[in-house]
C-alpha cells in the first residue's frame, strides 16, 4: 500500500469522525447500538464456529435399553398374576404362576419311571457276575466230565484190546484142546485095536492072559484120557463163548463210552456257548443304564416343565406390555410381558459419515432429551457400529441398473451413560435425543 493510499483512508476515517462528532446525540446512541450489536453477533458466530469445529452433533438418536420379553415355556392355565404395568420389579421376582398340578403329576410319573429302571439295571448288574459264575461252573463241570469220559473210554478200549487177548488165547487153547481130543481118540483107537487082538491071540492061546489085561488097562486109559480131553474141549468152546459174550459185552461198553465222550464234548461246547449269557447280560446292563438315563432325562424335563410355570423376572426392570389375565390358557412362546432393564439404557446415534473422521471410543458426549428440556446427560462413546444402518436393513439397498448416485450414510454410534446420570430412571427406550460428541 503506498503513501497516497494511506493518507486516503485516514482522511475519510478524519472526515467520518468528524461527521460522528457533529451528529446529534441521538442518532450517535443508535450508531453505537449497532455496532454494539454487530460486535456481538460476529462473537458469537466465532464462539458457533469454533464449538461446532470440535463437535459433532445428530437428530437421528433415540434411547434403547435391554428389554425382555416374557412367553410361556409350557402351555397351561394363568392362575396368578402378580404384577401389573409399569411396575418395577427385582431379578428372579415372581410375574405369572400357571396351573402346576398337571406338571406335578408327570414328575411324580417320570420320579416312577425312574426307580423302575433303577430296579431294572441293578438286577441287571446282579445278574452279570451270577451268569459268570455260573458259567464258568458248567464249563468246569462239563471240562472234568469230559475228562472223565475220555478216560473211561481209553479204559474201556485197553479192557476191551485185554478181552480180544483173551478170546485169542481161549480159541487157541480150543484148538490145543481140539488137537489133544484128536490125538486121544487115535491113541484109543490104537488101545482098542490092541485089546481086540490081544483078545483074539488070548482066545488062541497064543499070548498070555497078563497081556490081555494090560491092553485092557491101556484102552480103558485111552478111553479115559479121550474122554479127559472132551471135557477139556468142552471146557475150552465154553471159556471162549464167555470171551466172545465179554468181547461183545466190552465193545458195546467202548460204544457207550464213545457215545459219552461226544456228549460230554457237545455238554462242553454247550456250555462255552452258556459264556455268551456274560455278554447277553452285559447288554442288558447297558440297556438298563440307557432306559435309567433317558428316565432321569425324562424326570429332569418333567420338573424343568414344573419350573416354568412360575414366570420370573430375570433382571431387575420395569414391566411393560402386560397381556396376560387370570384365567387365560396360554400356549408356549405366547407374549405375556416385558420387563424393561432401565438401570442399562444407551444411545444409538446415527452420525453421517463424513462426521466420524475424528470420533474415538471413551470420548465424552453430551445427550439432551426432548421429553426433559434444558437436562442434559453426560454420556462418552462406547462403539461404533461396523457397517452403515443400510447394509443390516431388512433389505439392504443394491444397485442393479447400473446407475449409481452417492448418498452419505449413516453409521450407528453407540453411547452409553456415566454412572448415576439415569439413577432416577427417567430415561426409558425410544426416546428421542440429541447427542453432542466433544472431539477434544
Amino acid at each position: 500500500m503506498t503513501d497516497l493510499d494511506q493518507e486516503g483512508i485516514s482522511g475519510r476515517l478524519r472526515a467520518r469522525f468528524s461527521t460522528y462528532q457533529e451528529a446529534p446525540p441521538r442518532r450517535r446512541f443508535a450508531f453505537l447500538a449497532i455496532a454494539l450489536v454487530v460486535l456481538l453477533a460476529l462473537g458469537y458466530g466465532l464462539y458457533v464456529w469454533s464449538y461446532w469445529r470440535h463437535h459433532i452433533s445428530t437428530d437421528d438418536a433415540y434411547i434403547t435399553a435391554h428389554i425382555a420379553p416374557m412367553s410361556a415355556r409350557v402351555p397351561g392355565t394363568v392362575v396368578e398374576v402378580l404384577v401389573n404395568d409399569n411396575q418395577d420389579v427385582k431379578a428372579d421376582q415372581v410375574l405369572v404362576r400357571l396351573d402346576p398340578r398337571d406338571y406335578e403329576v408327570a414328575v411324580a410319573q417320570s420320579r416312577a419311571v425312574v426307580a423302575s429302571a433303577k430296579g431294572d439295571l441293578e438286577n441287571a448288574v446282579a445278574n452279570v457276575p451270577l451268569t459268570d459264575e455260573s458259567t464258568r461252573s458248567l464249563v468246569r463241570q462239563a471240562d472234568a466230565a469230559l475228562g472223565a469220559t475220555e478216560h473211561g473210554s481209553e479204559m474201556a478200549r485197553h479192557d476191551l484190546e485185554e478181552r480180544r487177548g483173551q478170546l485169542e488165547a481161549k480159541q487157541a487153547a480150543v484148538a490145543a484142546a481140539d488137537a489133544a481130543v484128536r490125538s486121544a481118540q487115535a491113541d484109543n483107537d490104537r488101545s482098542k485095536l490092541d485089546r481086540d487082538r490081544i483078545a483074539a491071540l488070548v482066545k488062541a492061546q497064543l499070548v498070555a492072559q497078563q497081556d490081555m489085561d494090560h491092553a485092557e488097562a491101556a484102552f480103558k486109559t485111552a478111553e479115559a484120557a479121550l474122554d479127559a480131553a472132551r471135557k477139556r474141549l468142552d471146557q475150552a468152546r465154553s471159556e471162549v463163548a464167555q470171551a466172545e459174550a465179554s468181547l461183545r459185552t466190552q465193545q458195546a461198553a467202548v460204544s457207550q463210552s464213545v457215545r459219552r465222550v461226544d456228549e460230554s464234548r457237545a455238554s462242553l461246547e454247550n456250555a462255552r456257548s452258556q459264556r455268551q449269557q456274560v455278554r447277553l447280560r452285559q447288554a442288558q446292563v447297558e440297556a438298563a443304564q440307557g432306559r435309567l438315563a433317558q428316565a432321569l432325562a425324562n424326570l429332569q424335563q418333567a420338573e424343568l416343565n414344573l419350573a416354568y410355570c412360575t414366570i420370573r423376572a430375570p433382571m431387575a426392570g420395569r414391566v411393560s406390555r402386560r397381556s396376560v389375565e387370570p384365567g387365560q390358557v396360554v400356549t408356549v412362546g405366547q407374549a405375556l410381558l416385558a420387563v424393561v432393564d432401565l438401570d442399562d439404557v444407551w444411545v444409538v446415534a446415527n452420525y453421517k459419515e463424513t462426521e466420524l473422521t475424528d470420533v474415538r471410543v471413551g470420548q465424552s458426549a453430551t445427550v439432551t432429551v426432548d421429553t426433559y428440556p434444558g437436562k442434559t446427560f453426560k454420556a462418552r462413546v462406547d462403539s461404533i457400529q461396523a457397517g452403515s444402518g443400510a447394509v443390516f436393513s431388512l433389505l439392504p439397498p443394491e444397485n442393479a441398473t447400473g446407475n449409481f448416485v452417492k448418498v452419505v450414510q449413516r453409521v450407528p454410534v453407540k453411547l452409553v451413560f456415566e454412572p448415576g446420570e439415569n439413577a432416577q430412571h427417567l430415561l426409558v427406550p425410544g426416546m428421542s435425543v440429541v447427542p453432542v460428541i466433544a472431539l477434544r
